[in-house]
């Protein structure tokens, strides 16, 4: 076959590369040769030459991949069997690591060492990865040795793979080190690759750096523990010196100021590291506009947000207006320059205060929306962790998170703690307890306490706390709204507003009998619109009022229990 037909055919599918073809035609001469031989080697240059002019590998090289290629069913092949593929002996096929190897370096291939049988012993595996069958296939295999001039992030994506394939013994550490050094190399034109070259470090410690920042930008996890680091290694015992230095303060790392231990209740968390902020910042410049765009988990758009009609006693109305008028984006920024200048805090500390179904939740969300802001929320009860000190690693990080998002955002996002009740109570006294959940509840508030004097956001949150609070967290609150159950008038509006058709007459009824809160009258709002469904009719005024007694476990002349309405 002519390679003049070869690039016939390739215009003709839109340029796509035909790796196949060429493939299928290697493993056909080697069958008609017999094997590797002066008669393949001659009938099969045209298409090794295709090969190796895309890949830039030698003739051996393509040889070898294309009948890993031909073996291909999604398993690795141990060594043996490639060996009886090309009619060669063990040993001659020994002699072909180094051109293994550089495939495994390309991430064309993977060499798995040390598998081992407890039948046969050590195995040596070789694997083909299902990301190079589908380049091959769509044409693009050579794009993806590509990795010279990349943008932050595709350089990013590269580390993470760097680092994954490590963890995951698919690649040994000499090849993980080789391949780290020449992404670093072939992106010298980044402000990141600058810095990291910058620091003169040892290869083992840049790769333990790379990790970190891996970690941050790809997992969203800032936290590292010592065995994110042994994991890095061959065998526990190459990582026993560094762990020795990691828990005296003496590994390079720490005294060079790029990693700090984590503190849990003020103490050092001496197997528990992160990045410092100070390298955070100076690293990752390029970053910014980039984490501008990518999509925060648990930050919702104030553009998905969608409508709702609120209604609150004329005091808790006056109240959300002002605080609404405050969060608009031409006057928050103003306020906020104007406090700064005056060498006041500039966060705003907001909290909404009274009964499950009040509408306190929803009305952060509205707030959101109506000015045009991101919101994060958070619920403190997910992140109870059994691990002692996890608890507030999780806020830290919860923290973290919202303090990048300030200085990423263009606009300030909300932070939303949600029923905050479990944090917002007086401090226990320890007593016996130091170490048990006292311990642990003390050492959240502390943390919440001081981010919150910290902080240089808008932070709302929701209680239903109202005699037991902690003294110091009322102090903190600039901004306090009580929301209080709707009067009759008020849930008459809410019932008007939810089930359509309902008349004035019946609305009126319906508030006075029950003495509901937005939440239950929504409740029977959705009752209300399943059993439309499902009969094809309005219920009447008696099925709503069924849905009512439902609604509050109320029956005419039984004892009331559970949620009565009073």
């Amino acid at each position: 076959m002519s390679m003049d037909f070869i690039h016939t055919q390739n215009d003709q599918c839109n340029n796509k590369i035909d790796y196949f073809s060429h493939i299928r035609e290697i493993s056909d001469i080697f069958d008609q040769a017999g094997g590797i031989n002066d008669l393949f080697w001659e009938f099969a240059e045209p298409h090794l030459n295709f090969l190796c002019d895309l890949l830039h590998i030698k003739k051996i090289a393509a040889v070898l991949l294309a009948v890993l290629v031909t073996m291909y069913d999604g398993y690795g092949k141990r060594i043996t069997q490639i060996a009886r593929s090309l009619n060669l002996e063990l040993i001659e096929i020994l002699q072909l690591m180094d051109e293994f190897e550089i495939l495994e370096e390309m991430e064309l291939i993977q060499i798995n060492r040390g598998d081992t049988d407890p039948f046969s012993g050590d195995i040596l595996t070789i694997n083909l990865p299902f990301r190079t069958v589908e380049a091959l296939r769509k044409g693009t295999c050579h794009d993806m040795l590509n990795n010279k001039n990349l943008s932050i992030d595709k350089f990013f994506i590269q580390v993470e793979r760097l680092c994954e394939d490590r963890v995951q013994k698919r690649v040994s550490y000499k090849n993980t080190i080789r391949k780290m050094k020449n992404l670093l190399q072939d992106n010298d034109h980044l402000y990141f690759v600058k810095k990291i070259l910058g620091l003169d470090l040892s290869d083992d410690d840049t790769l333990v750096l790379l990790r970190f920042f891996h970690y941050l930008i790809n997992v969203d996890e800032p936290d590292f523990t010592l065995h994110h680091f042994e994991v890095l290694y061959e065998h526990s015992s190459e990582f026993a010196a560094i762990r020795r230095q990691l828990k005296n303060g003496s590994y390079e790392l720490v005294t060079r100021g790029l990693i700090e231990n984590n503190y849990g209740d003020g103490f050092c968390d001496t197997e528990s590291f992160r990045l410092t902020d100070t390298v955070k910042e100076e690293f990752l410049i390029e970053m910014d506009n980039s984490l501008q765009k990518m999509p925060v988990k648990g930050l919702k758009q104030a553009g998905s947000i969608t409508a709702k009609n609120l209604f609150y006693p004329e005091k808790t109305q006056r109240a959300i207006n002002e605080l609404i008028s405050l969060l608009q984006p031409v006057h928050f920024s103003g306020v906020q320059k104007r406090l700064s200048e005056n060498g006041m805090r500039t966060g705003f500390a907001c909290l909404f205060l009274g009964s499950p179904g009040t509408g306190k939740t929803e009305t952060a969300y509205q707030i959101a929306r109506i000015s045009g802001r991101d919101i994060m929320q958070i619920d403190i009860a997910n992140t109870k962790s059994k691990w002692f000190g996890d608890s507030e690693k999780q806020i830290k990080t919860l923290f973290d998170k919202y303090r990048s998002c300030v200085k990423n955002g263009e606009i300030t996002p909300i932070l939303l703690f949600n029923e905050a009740d479990a944090v917002f109570g007086k401090r226990r006294h320890l007593g016996d307890n130091y170490s048990g959940p006292a311990q642990t509840e003390n050492a959240i508030q502390n943390i919440i306490l001081q981010e919150i004097e910290n902080l240089n956001g808008i932070l709302i949150a929701t209680t239903n706390l109202s005699n037991n609070m902690d003294a110091a967290f009322e102090r903190r609150f600039l901004y306090k709204i009580e929301f209080e159950k709707p009067e009759a008038l008020t849930r008459k509006a809410i019932w008007l507003s939810l089930i359509p058709g309902l008349t004035d007459g019946d609305a009126l009824t319906l508030s006075k009998r029950f003495d509901f809160s937005g939440g239950q009258i929504e409740n029977i709002a959705r009752k209300f619109s399943i059993h439309q469904v499902l009969s094809g009719e309005p219920p009447a005024l008696e099925d709503i009022m069924r849905f009512c007694t439902e609604e509050t476990f109320y029956k005419e002349g039984s004892k009331q229990i559970g949620f009565a309405a009073s």
